[in-house]
This record gives structure tokens, C-alpha cells and sequence, in this order.
């Protein structure tokens, strides 16, 4: 005996007609869903119901409930069975809807560990670049890792070893830069594609470290503004609540040039409104992909500039 697994069932034949048939529900979530399970190799109740048989299948996927070889060939049409192709259609596009979550999650994931190592590289960098700069300012003034390429010591071995060992170094700093503005542009292309709108209104480095604390785009877009507003500050939050110390009002967001550059008293008021915009910005990359950055930018503008006017009366 054979058994065969379609869109719509499951099917116990023999070489002259269907022995037994397990037919799955007629709704496009439960197709879907067995769908689902096939393509990740995953074996189906429905296909375990005929484990007693011991049939001759043909995919690696069913080897628990049968033996591998040639299946004959069967003719097995949906219509028959009273399954529609609209009905196949919807489950698809599920099936499809599924799949490129998964994707855009995994790809989440991995920029993730993009910001990760490029707050690595900055740190290693940083520190390679103060060492280089002061074992070279014995020789000379430090410009750039041209300078250190073409230094020359003159005298022994001693000193020959330690020119390698500089230019080495200024190799080291080369290469890790290369390796920030690869990083850097990997991060930047990722963003435009996984949260366009939210890129837009606060750059590619602020809406890859808010999507790296949030877990997803989903969950950002989830999130209230003012929880947003403190993403990157939960240091502090908790400080705060342990030993009363004073509140945060802004976590990555600070990053923003917005806020960086304001008076500080304005920076609460200028978080709070970038926190909001993001807030619709994520919803709109999470739910509807429309692009409404011009909007929010806008908006942005519009406000701060309102804001800054408060600022003006206030103190006039």
C-alpha cells in the first residue's frame, strides 16, 4: 500500500483504489496550518492515523510511519472532494503571510547582533586609536593610519620589531573601521526594509537599537509612547524605583539630535513627541506598510518648533 499527502488530505491506496482518506477540514486556517507543518518536515495527525499500515512513501518526512521507494502514481483531484481552488488560494497566502514573518523576525534577530558588534568594534576601536596615537607621538604628530604606515625607525633589531608592531597596529585600526561603516550599512539598508518609517523619522541607528529592546516591530508597534520614550534607560528606571533616585525621561531616543541639542528642560517634551511619532510610525511598518514618513516628519518639525516657542515666551 501507498500513501500520498495533498493540499486537502490524506491518502491509503493500492494499485487499483483509494483504501482509506483522511480529508482535512474545509477552512483555509487548517489547511494553512498543515501547510505549515509539511514544509518544516513536521508530520501531520492525519498521516500518524495510518503508522499501522506501514506504506510505501516517498518523502523523507513520513519515513517514521512508513518505508521509502517508488509511490505509485495517483490521481487525486481537489473538485472531487468538494475542496475549491479559492480555498487553496487563501491558505497560500497565509502560508506566505507566515513565511515572511518568520523572515523579517529572523532578520530582526540578526541586527541585533549587528548592534551588538558594532558597539563592540566602536569600543575596540576607540581604544586602538588612543594607544596608536600615543605610542606614536614619540615620533611624531598623528594625523591618520598613513602617518604610521610609512614611519621609519632607524637603529636594531629592537627598534625594527617595534616598527612592525606599530604598523601593525595602525593595520588593526584600518581594518576595524572598514569593518563599523560594512556593519553600519548593513544596519542602515536592514532598517529602510524591516521598519521604513520608523527609520525615517529617527534614523537607522535609533530605530535599529529600539527594535533591538523591543524584540520585533510587532512589539514596538504594541507599545505605548511612553514606554517607547525609555527604551535604553531601564538602568535607570529600576534605580529609580529601588532607590527613589530621579526618573528618566528618555533612553535611546536621547540620541536624537532633536534632543541632544535641546535646553534640558525641553528634553522630557521633545522625547515625548519623537516617542509618539515612532509609536505610529511602527504601527504603520508593523500592520499597514504604508509610508507616512513624510507626514510624521512633518509633524515632527511642526511641533518642535511650537515647543521651542514656549521655550521663548517663557524666558522673555
Amino acid at each position: 500500500m501507498y500513501l500520498k499527502t495533498r493540499w486537502f488530505g490524506v491518502f491509503l491506496y493500492d494499485d487499483e483504489k483509494i483504501i482509506e482518506a483522511k480529508l482535512f477540514p474545509k477552512d483555509a486556517d487548517e489547511i494553512f496550518l498543515r501547510l505549515y507543518k509539511i514544509q518544516n518536515g513536521e508530520l501531520l495527525d492525519e498521516e500518524k492515523e495510518f503508522k499501522k499500515y506501514e506504506p510505501v512513501v516517498d518523502e523523507k518526512r513520513l519515513r517514521q510511519i512508513g518505508k521509502i521507494g517508488k509511490v505509485k502514481d495517483i490521481e487525486l483531484k481537489a473538485v472531487d472532494y468538494g475542496y475549491s481552488l479559492a480555498l487553496l488560494k487563501d491558505a497560500c497566502i497565509k502560508l506566505a503571510e507566515k513565511k515572511i514573518k518568520e523572515k523579517e523576525e529572523k532578520r530582526e534577530n540578526r541586527i541585533s547582533q549587528a548592534i551588538n558588534a558594532l558597539d563592540e568594534i566602536i569600543k575596540i576601536e576607540n581604544i586602538v586609536g588612543e594607544r596608536l596615537s600615543d605610542w606614536y607621538g614619540f615620533f611624531g604628530e598623528y594625523e591618520s593610519e598613513r602617518d604610521v604606515l610609512n614611519l621609519k625607525i632607524n637603529g636594531e633589531e629592537i627598534d625594527r620589531m617595534e616598527e612592525e608592531t606599530i604598523k601593525k597596529l595602525a593595520e588593526i585600526l584600518s581594518n576595524l573601521r572598514e569593518a563599523r561603516k560594512k556593519l553600519e550599512k548593513y544596519i542602515e539598508k536592514a532598517m529602510e526594509e524591516i521598519a521604513p518609517n520608523v527609520t525615517g523619522v529617527v534614523g537607522y541607528k535609533i530605530a535599529a537599537r529600539l527594535l533591538m529592546a523591543a524584540g520585533s516591530i510587532e512589539r514596538l508597534a504594541s507599545m505605548p509612547a511612553g514606554t517607547i520614550q525609555l527604551l535604553g534607560a531601564e538602568k535607570a528606571l529600576f534605580r529609580h524605583l529601588k532607590d527613589g533616585s530621579k526618573p528618566p525621561k528618555h533612553g535611546y531616543i536621547f540620541m536624537h539630535e532633536l534632543v541632544r541639542k535641546a535646553p534640558k528642560g525641553k528634553r522630557g517634551k521633545i522625547a515625548r513627541l519623537l516617542a509618539t511619532k515612532i509609536s505610529i510610525a511602527a504601527k504603520a511598518d508593523a500592520f499597514t506598510h504604508n509610508n507616512i514618513v513624510d507626514t510624521l516628519v512633518k509633524e515632527v518639525e511642526k511641533r518642535y518648533d511650537e515647543i521651542m516657542r514656549e521655550k521663548e515666551k517663557k524666558y522673555i
